[in-house]
């Protein structure tokens, strides 16, 4: 197996073990594996041994995977057969952490049927009629600097039509080979602007749902609560906006490379110095932020209050259904940011045209 290939299984998936292995201690502390509970309780003995249960049970499952992985790439000499070995994986990988996360959810609601019965109690909801004014995330005036990266690139694009290749690499195996070579054509010499102007949608939404999601206030502290739910937004808003630069000028940089070739090493380089450098972000925010501002330091001793049970509206703990709600977007119970509410006709025409837009890209791109 060729060094970089290595490089890329370890720097993209095993800061991934760990991250997914740690998800209920990044979690809001009035929720344990999608179940409301009360911060008195998460500090409880059992479930701490619970957390340090999943943590332990999720490394063990995902190392294994990933050892597997690297067996099976490392048997395999062609550059194909390795990426059907990382898909695959991939997907294990996914279906191992959400089938650990169920195990554990419905463990939890057996718990506080058991044990914390007693100490569920009718609470109100409380709602920051101004919480909007607060300064919640970034305005999405700052995504003007990455439409003038795209202007920019689309213009050298255009000047420099005449001096792209006939044939035009689009893909390099883990040897450095070219693996997908296309004929120089409009769609191909302008891939680069055209995943700029998608991603930057994407972040540009997803800025917005930082700022428009539903707010979430415990009941027994309500201003602390509100302050550290609006540190979590802007945090969450800087981390998508740096990202959001790093990819824009990631696709400048493979532009460049279509007319001033580079070694193919750099690029990989490049490329897993970029996902370093965000999974290393990603690990610092969640470990100084937690879901909701949870693990934002504001002093005061954990609560015996419980807050609004929405337990029936959660299936699974990760799927949030809740025709009455009409919110579109709220907070995930298990795992960090936000999930859509499954109840409105407008969740499911956004995963329809995030499909979408995959596929269109795949036609716009030969």
């Amino acid at each position: 197996m060729q060094w970089i290939h290595f490089m890329m299984l370890m720097v993209i998936f095993l800061p991934t073990v760990f991250l997914t292995a740690f998800t209920p201690y990044f979690t809001r502390r009035t929720e344990s594996f999608g179940v409301t509970i009360s911060e008195e309780a998460y500090y409880s003995r059992p479930l701490q041994v619970m957390r340090r249960n999943f943590a332990a049970l999720n490394i063990t499952l995902q190392l294994i995977l990933l050892v597997i992985c690297v067996w099976g790439t490392v048997s395999r000499s062609d550059s194909y057969a390795q990426g059907v070995w990382m898909g695959v994986y991939t997907i294990a990988m996914i279906i191992a952490h959400f089938l650990t996360l169920c195990y554990f959810h419905f463990k939890m609601k057996k718990y506080k049927a058991e044990h914390l019965s007693d100490t569920m109690h009718t609470s109100k909801l409380i709602l920051d009629t101004k919480f909007r004014d607060r300064k919640l995330a970034l305005s999405n005036k700052w995504y003007l600097i990455h439409a003038a990266i795209i202007l920019f690139t689309a213009i050298f694009t255009i000047v420099s039509y005449d001096k792209f290749p006939d044939k035009i690499v689009m893909q390099y195996d883990f040897a450095g080979n070219p693996s997908t070579v296309k004929d120089k054509s409009i769609g191909t010499v302008f891939m680069p602007v055209i995943m700029q102007a998608i991603l930057t949608m994407m972040f540009l939404y997803i800025n917005t749902i930082i700022h428009r999601s539903r707010q979430q206030v415990d009941t027994d502290n309500p201003e602390v609560s509100l302050k550290k739910n609006a540190v979590f937004r802007m945090r969450n808003s800087l981390f998508n906006f740096v990202t959001s630069i790093m990819f824009i000028l990631l696709f400048n940089f493979i532009q460049m490379t279509m007319i001033y070739p580079v070694n193919p090493d750099l690029t990989f380089i490049v490329v897993i110095a970029m996902v370093f450098v965000i999974l290393a972000g990603v690990t610092v925010l969640f470990i100084t932020t937690g879901q909701g501002g949870s693990r934002v330091k504001s002093g005061g001793k954990p609560s015996a209050v419980t807050p609004r049970n929405e337990d029936d509206n959660w299936k699974l703990g990760i799927f949030y259904y809740n025709p009455n709600d009409p919110s579109l977007f709220v907070e995930k119970r298990m795992g960090f940011g936000w999930t859509l509410n499954h109840a409105r006709p407008a969740a499911w025409l956004l995963l329809i045209g995030l499909f979408g837009s995959i596929i269109l890209v795949s036609f716009l791109v030969p």
